[in-house]
């Protein structure tokens, strides 16, 4: 990993980690009144896990498909996270990992398969899905709080919302990719997420 990439890795990290604080505080009118100490220190372990995962699973499968990745910091993305979080919403898009085609033996650039870009972006959700699933377990089966907040659950809850916002079929988010190779299989996926988020906020 470059410099440059670790850095924006570790600003969108940052950026995310108090958008969700913020939001969890219910936005500009909580903010001084909810524990935010306690808030960031939650978002911090949820987002340093689940954002983190998620943009690695993104490049660990682009590159063993022999495709070069690397995550891109979008400032304006992370300025929408930090805004909206006053509003109690995080864009849960401040960057992303973006694939370069491979060239040929002539050195022309070979487009990329679909169904290969799709798996790539599916796998981030996916690793989102499988940790929201765990804090879940984990929560039911040996519950932790922090000045009163449920971590296991906001945890959990964080990585659905980063996994349900990057499904939306709209580009440059995960979604369109998926969407725009399976249909079916965009819907499945989704379908699942939704109800693991409604289970999420059950707790």
């Amino acid at each position: 990993m470059q410099p440059r990439e670790a850095r924006d890795i570790v600003i969108a990290t940052a950026a995310l980690t108090i958008a969700f604080a913020i939001a969890f505080a219910d936005g500009l009118t909580g903010i001084f009144q909810a524990n935010v100490v306690s808030l960031l220190l939650v978002s911090f372990v949820a987002v340093a896990t689940g954002f983190v995962l998620h943009e690695l699973g993104h490049r660990f499968l682009s590159h063993r498909y022999g495709y070069y990745a690397e995550f891109q910091m979008w400032p304006f993305g992370v300025g929408l996270a930090l805004l909206f979080s006053f509003l109690g919403f995080v864009f849960a898009a401040p960057g992303a990992v973006v694939i370069h085609p491979k060239a040929d033996i002539w050195g022309r650039f070979v487009p990329i398969e679909k169904r290969k870009y799709a798996l790539v972006s599916l796998i981030g959700p996916a690793v989102n899905m499988v940790l929201a699933g765990a804090f879940i377990l984990a929560h039911m089966l040996a519950p932790l709080t922090l000045a009163g907040i449920p971590m296991f659950v906001l945890a959990a809850q964080i990585n659905l919302w980063l996994a349900l916002f990057n499904m939306i079929p709209f580009p440059p988010l995960d979604g369109s990719k998926v969407f725009a190779w399976r249909k079916d299989v965009w819907g499945v996926f989704f379908g699942a997420l939704l109800v693991l988020f409604v289970v999420g906020f059950i707790f």
